[in-house]
């Protein structure tokens, strides 16, 4: 099945798959369970919620979607309250933070998210955590050739037979941080450590391997800093915070970042100081 929906000024969009997030914010789609709400504890939590490229781009997308609807981000709001920080608020009139040919933010989008996280934990929690600055760079490319896993709306499996009159992209770098994701390989002597789910050390026997999205998907990304912010900390977190990963790797003294949704089994082994969820917004439900 085309999952990929061809708009204009060569903006590529996500269609067809089991979020149905066109539906959801022109047709007022409310696929929210009552069950995935009540499963949370909003004590020491945080839900940072990326909202859907479609949302951001909406004016790229072709004539017939109009977008009126966000029925999931109320429903959490209704609940959470002060304690979830929709990023369109500020990311609306940013231009250029999402791919034009993938699903995902680009590091220029996600490091203006990660400085208001940054913001907004120290106002809730009364922290006294510093973004770290720094410098992003740019290029013109088509993202599937870097062979990074980006660029998935050209991918032949998404976008079939159809033709696209472009297909290059903005591509933001910084030379600053770590890119982890397809680029560092994994040392039994690392300072991060890759654990599995029952929080056993694993860099030994993954030693030598990219860390690609499968190793993210089944195992936790651990990291001990020396640190003034003396918390234990879990992440959880979706592919929208590949890029970013070493920005928050480095926030506090104890890290656990997990890709996956809120899940109670593993705050209760690990025994968290506060809890941070990011989710992009087509994943509400």
């Amino acid at each position: 099945m085309i999952k990929t929906l061809i708009g204009k000024n060569n903006y590529l969009f996500l269609i067809n798959d089991a979020c149905r997030e066109l539906e959801v914010h022109c047709d007022n789609l409310n696929l929210v369970k009552d069950k995935t709400l009540a499963k949370y504890d909003v004590k020491n939590f945080l839900l940072i919620v990326f909202p859907n490229k479609s949302l951001i781009y909406k004016n790229y997308l072709p004539d017939e979607y109009v977008f009126k609807y966000r029925p999931a981000l109320n429903d959490y709001s209704k609940i959470f309250n002060e304690k979830i920080i929709d990023s369109y608020e500020v990311l609306k009139n940013e231009n250029d933070v999402y791919y034009k040919t993938d699903t995902h933010i680009n590091l220029k989008g996600n490091y203006i998210v990660y400085k208001y996280f940054i913001k907004k934990i120290n106002e809730i929690y009364k922290l006294n955590l510093i973004s770290r600055e720094i410098d992003i760079e740019c290029k013109e490319c088509v993202l599937t050739d870097l062979k990074c896993g980006i660029g998935d709306l050209l991918w032949h499996s998404n976008l079939g037979d159809q033709k696209v009159e472009e297909k290059k992209d903005t591509y933001y770098y910084s030379n600053n941080i770590k890119n982890y994701y397809y680029n560092h390989v994994i040392n039994k002597n690392d300072d991060l450590r890759i654990l599995s789910k029952d929080l056993v050390d694993k860099n030994e026997q993954l030693e030598g391997k990219l860390i690609s999205w499968e190793i993210l998907s089944e195992n936790i990304l651990y990291k001990k800093n020396i640190s003034n912010n003396k918390f234990k900390i879990i992440i959880f977190y979706d592919s929208f915070l590949i890029l970013a990963l070493d920005l928050y790797l480095e926030l506090f003294e104890e890290i656990y970042m997990i890709k996956d949704i809120y899940n109670k089994q593993f705050i209760d082994k690990i025994k968290p100081d506060y809890v941070f969820e990011f989710r992009v917004e087509r994943f509400l439900m």
